[in-house]
C-alpha cells in the first residue's frame, strides 16, 4: 500500500492498449508493465485521461486491474485510475483495485460539475473511509474535474490514506502552495516546463506521460536532479521538451487528438504495444503512424536507449 512517505520517484503514465475493434488488450498491457517495469520506473499509473478510463467500461476496467497487479514486480508501485461520476461508483471502482492488491488509486473528483467545498470534502471522506487498505492520489486536474486548492487539501490531510496529488495544472503558485502548506506528496505532471522547477523546490517525484515513450531518459533526467546538476538537468529538460512538442506536432499527427498523439508517439517509440484508440478517440491512421514511427527512431534515436 502507497503511503505519502512511500509516494516519489517517476511514475509512468502509459496508455491502455486496445485492439481495432476496440477491445481491451490484455496482452498487450502486460507486455507494457513488464517492459516499464525493467526501465527502472518507480510506479506505473494507469486509466487516467490519457489513459482513456472514460471510454472503458467497469468489466474492462476489472481486467486491466487484476492484470497490472500480477505482472507489477516487488518494488514497483501498481497504480490506477478509478475515476468516477459519482460517490458510489468512484467507491466501488477503488474497492476493486483495493481487494485485486493494487498500491493506491489516482482519482479526480467527480466531474461534469463541479462540487462544492464540503461535497468536495465529504467525497474524499467517503472513499477514504470506504476503501482505508489502498493508496490515495488525487488527481487535480481541473481540466476534467475541479481544482484543489491549498485549503481543501490542508483540511483532507488527515485521511490516512491519502498520500499525495498528481497535479495536472498550469497554477505554479497553487503547486507551491501545496508543497508547502501540506505534508502530502505533492507531484506535478507538468514535466515540460516544471520537471527541474519541481524538483528544485523538493518535490518526491513527477508524474511522467514520457516516460511511457523516453523511460530511460526522464529517469535520468530526474537522477540528475537529484544529484544537483541542475544546469545539466535543464538541458536535459529542453531536450525532452522539444522532442515531446515535435512528435506531437509532427504532420501525420494533423488532425488527432491529443490523447490519439500520445499513443501514436508511445507506439513510435517502440517498447510498448499500445495499439488503437477506443471510440469516440479517432486513432492513427496505420500510414500515420508508420510515418511517425520512422520519424521518432531516426530523430531520437539516443533517447531510446539507457
Amino acid at each position: 500500500m502507497l503511503t505519502r512517505q512511500t509516494m516519489g520517484g517517476v511514475y509512468a503514465l502509459p496508455p491502455t492498449p486496445f485492439t481495432a475493434s476496440g477491445e481491451f488488450d490484455e496482452d498487450a498491457l502486460r507486455h507494457n508493465v513488464r517492459a516499464l517495469a525493467a526501465t527502472g520506473v518507480d510506479a506505473i499509473v494507469t486509466t487516467g485521461s490519457n489513459g482513456e478510463f472514460h471510454t472503458m467500461t467497469f468489466d474492462m476496467l476489472k481486467e486491466l486491474i487484476v492484470a497490472q497487479v500480477d505482472e507489477t514486480p516487488e518494488g514497483v508501485q501498481a497504480i490506477v485510475g478509478c475515476s468516477a461520476v459519482n460517490t458510489e461508483e468512484a467507491i466501488e471502482r477503488t474497492r476493486f483495485a483495493m481487494e485485486a492488491g493494487a498500491d493506491a488509486v489516482m482519482n479526480v473528483s467527480p466531474y461534469y460539475v463541479d462540487l462544492t467545498d464540503p461535497e468536495l470534502l465529504q467525497f474524499w471522506t467517503d472513499v477514504s473511509e470506504a476503501c482505508p487498505d489502498i493508496g490515495i492520489i488525487i488527481y487535480n486536474n481541473p481540466g476534467t474535474a475541479q481544482m484543489h486548492r491549498p485549503h481543501i487539501l490542508k483540511e483532507l490531510q488527515k485521511l490516512p490514506n491519502l498520500c499525495g496529488t498528481k497535479e495536472g495544472h498550469n497554477d505554479f503558485d497553487v503547486f507551491k502552495a501545496l508543497m508547502e502548506e501540506t505534508d502530502l506528496a505533492i507531484m506535478t505532471a507538468t514535466e515540460l516546463t516544471w520537471f527541474v522547477p519541481a524538483m528544485m523546490l523538493g518535490t518526491k517525484g513527477i508524474f511522467s506521460m514520457a516516460a511511457a515513450h523516453f523511460p530511460h531518459f526522464v529517469i535520468k533526467l530526474y537522477n540528475t536532479c537529484k544529484e544537483g546538476r541542475w544546469e545539466e538537468a535543464l538541458k536535459l529538460e529542453k531536450r525532452l521538451s522539444v522532442a515531446t512538442e515535435a512528435l506531437t506536432g509532427h504532420s501525420s499527427m494533423n488532425g488527432l487528438h491529443g490523447i490519439a498523439r500520445f499513443k501514436a508517439r508511445c507506439n513510435a517509440a517502440g517498447l510498448l504495444r499500445c495499439g488503437k484508440n477506443r471510440k469516440p478517440m479517432i486513432s492513427a491512421t496505420d500510414e500515420a503512424q508508420a510515418e511517425l514511427t520512422e520519424y521518432c527512431q531516426k530523430e531520437f534515436a539516443d533517447m531510446l536507449t539507457p
